[in-house]
């Protein structure tokens, strides 16, 4: 007889242990600080609610009474939520770190009894802010045009480093502080940092190539030679091209010991004779310029070709070919 009423005790003791511990478990939500968020009541019955409360950890925000579909908000929270009454869901508008904490909806039953049915606990954080990469490089083999750079990747007053190649990367120090995740990865040739978290993520890239070519003096990739090489040979052919063309310019248009051309475009010869050694009277003019122009062979008639006569000092001739 003893032995029943022990198991009926510790029967009863586990039921009422269980019901008094059904309350939810508490779901975590997290928001973008300037956000709304929409906290959820599931699976109740009507006919056994007599009144909704939510609530702010130990604080009451609004009442909500079913016999008058009447819904009460405190003063402090009138502004700041919203209740539907078709669902028992809150609204809570423009969050903020202020607004972090657990939210509870607890039903008051038609026996006065009161229970929780849901149970959130609100995280508020700020969007992420634009990553920073330093480099630095570590090693370069500039045959096989490998290099490794040691990257520092910084959110604010959190960063990581790591160790990257053309490849991959590889963490080398953890991170300093958890409220951000910071991952660095590399794509293309560039090192890609990504800052993160639970509402927001922002990205920062960099060359690899940038921080190869930094050390004591510049460094140059291999394929970087091969262009530099390649737009030398071309320089020096467009000179020996464009000498050529000058050169054979200058033979088919030679010029005269003046430097000029005649104005039809052929050559112009201009001699001048020694003067003869004879004396001349005071009223007689010592200069004298005379022009003789010598035509073109072929326009002279056969024969031996006729004396110029050409008397005086200087002696002028246009040759014409």
């Amino acid at each position: 007889m003893i032995t029943y009423s022990v198991i009926i005790f510790f029967v009863a003791w586990v039921t009422l242990t269980v019901e008094t511990d059904s309350s939810p478990a508490e779901s975590p939500v997290y928001r973008l600080k300037g956000a709304s968020v929409h906290l959820t009541v599931e699976g109740l019955q009507h006919p056994q609610i007599r009144r909704i409360t939510w609530r702010l950890n130990s604080t009451a925000m609004l009442e909500h009474t079913l016999d008058t579909n009447h819904t009460y908000y405190y003063p402090e929270y009138k502004k700041k939520v919203q209740f539907d009454s078709s669902d028992f869901s809150l609204l809570i508008k423009n969050v903020n770190e202020t607004d972090q904490g657990t939210y509870t909806a607890v039903i008051t039953e038609t026996g006065g009894a009161d229970s929780e049915k849901a149970k959130y606990r609100l995280h508020v954080q700020e969007a992420v802010a634009k990553p920073f990469i330093q480099m630095n490089n570590l090693t370069l083999d500039s045959a096989e045009g490998f290099c490794t750079v040691s990257v520092n990747c910084s959110v604010r007053d959190s960063w990581v480093y790591y160790t990257c190649d053309q490849t991959q990367c590889s963490q080398t120090e953890p991170q300093s502080w958890p409220d951000v995740n910071i991952t660095v990865t590399v794509y293309h040739g560039n090192i890609i940092c990504t800052g993160s978290n639970r509402v927001s993520n922002k990205t920062q890239s960099e060359p690899l190539g940038h921080a190869c070519m930094k050390s004591d003096g510049i460094i140059v990739p291999p394929s970087l030679w091969y262009i530099v090489l390649i737009l030398g040979i071309v320089c020096l052919c467009l000179v020996c091209i464009g000498f050529i063309c000058f050169k054979m310019r200058r033979k088919r248009h030679p010029r005269n010991s003046e430097g000029e051309l005649s104005p039809d475009g052929v050559n112009a010869t201009y001699m001048v004779p020694r003067a003869a050694n004879r004396a001349f009277s005071p009223n007689t003019p010592q200069d004298n310029t005379v022009y003789c122009t010598v035509g073109h062979p072929k326009d002279l008639p056969p024969g031996p070709p006729p004396p110029a006569h050409c008397d005086d000092t200087s002696i002028y001739s246009q040759v014409k070919k």
